[in-house]
């Protein structure tokens, strides 16, 4: 239906004379409003009058939460309706599409194909949220997102398989934020358009590898890595402030100062010349470190002026470092200039 018309036999009354003053405004007005219903009560409004029929269908946003518009909806109660809400509304561009669900078995092959009806409909901003005991994994053989609209994604309560954060089909998307999510099966996040990432209470693998971060455009990086092992950060020249806080124990139990010298140690850094963080974030204005450990242990083995991790160090205006109060800091040589608070 061409937005701004109304449906032949059901002409707007006129507001003038005591009629519908919604009804009378422009179709694309009334698919605006529609927009920040939830699904189920934008879906009731084609009761109202003919005109309003197929209204909804053309909704810019579509979501799926419960009756207050925030709280998710229970994932047994509204999955079959989601079906079928999907089947008959078509393929209408959509600019949001907002997915909140809860339950103790969420079916993560409905969420799946939520999902990719979302990147069918050239969905600019999505939100997926899972509320449950456990994160929902998702399954090995489903491919990464592809979309050449998606500008902002939003995830939470997920367990990623391997290629589901490999956005290099994703040329546009620009803010990702993960919340309370596991990357234990995750074998990368990669985006050359990624301008801000927000990674709360995430869980990375608790084995050998570490899951890289390849955002080379990266504008903004909040990080909080809340068990497992902290993920490497390629280098990232754009960066302007990073915040990272590592709460998980990730270091070698067999050394005072974090590396034993046995390249075969799972807890220690490969090599002199290698880094996890700092080799990422060294570049940024702003920085802030911050742990919830036992030991924080900053592995430079040159000065702070020449060592090749801050070798652009002219950019940082502002380095703080944070501990629990009972934690201790080990500054291996030529820390002089690092301070802490």
């Amino acid at each position: 239906m061409p937005a701004g018309k109304s449906h032949k036999g059901a002409p707007a009354a006129d507001p003038a004379i005591g009629g519908d003053r919604i009804g009378a405004l422009p179709d694309e007005i009334l698919h605006r409003i529609l927009s920040f219903l939830p699904a189920q009560q934008a879906v009731r409004t084609c009761v109202l009058a003919r005109r309003w029929i197929h209204l909804w269908k053309y909704a810019t946003g579509l979501r799926i939460v419960g009756a207050d518009g925030n709280a998710p909806v229970p994932f047994e109660e509204v999955h079959e309706f989601v079906d079928s809400l999907l089947l008959l509304r078509g393929s209408s561009p959509l600019e949001t599409f907002d997915v909140r669900v809860a339950g103790a078995a969420v079916d993560v092959r409905h969420l799946t194909l939520w999902v990719r009806y979302g990147m069918i409909c050239n969905v600019q901003v999505l939100r997926l949220e899972v509320h449950g005991n456990a994160p929902a994994l998702l399954r090995f053989e489903d491919p990464p997102l592809a979309s050449r609209h998606l500008t902002k994604l939003e995830l939470r309560g997920l367990a990623f398989n391997k290629d589901f954060l490999d956005f290099s089909r994703c040329p546009a998307i620009q803010d990702l934020i993960i919340k309370e999510c596991s990357f234990k099966h995750a074998e990368r996040i990669l985006s050359q358009s990624l301008k801000h990432i927000n990674i709360v209470r995430g869980i990375f693998n608790n084995l050998s590898s570490r899951t890289p971060i390849h955002t080379p455009n990266l504008a903004s990086l909040k990080l909080h890595v809340s068990g497992g092992r902290t993920p490497i950060l390629d280098r990232m020249p754009l960066l302007v402030s990073a915040d990272v806080l590592i709460n998980s124990c990730d270091s070698c139990s067999r050394s005072d100062n974090g590396d034993c010298g046995d390249e075969s140690c799972k807890g220690c850094i490969p090599n002199d010349t290698s880094s996890v963080l700092l080799h990422g974030i060294s570049e940024a204005e702003k920085l802030l470190l911050a742990s919830g450990t036992k030991t924080v242990y900053l592995q430079l083995k040159q000065s702070y002026s020449c060592s090749p991790y801050f070798k652009h160090h002219a950019y940082l205006k502002d380095l703080l470092i944070y501990m629990a109060a009972t934690c201790p800091v080990y500054f291996q040589e030529g820390l002089e200039m690092l301070s802490y608070f």
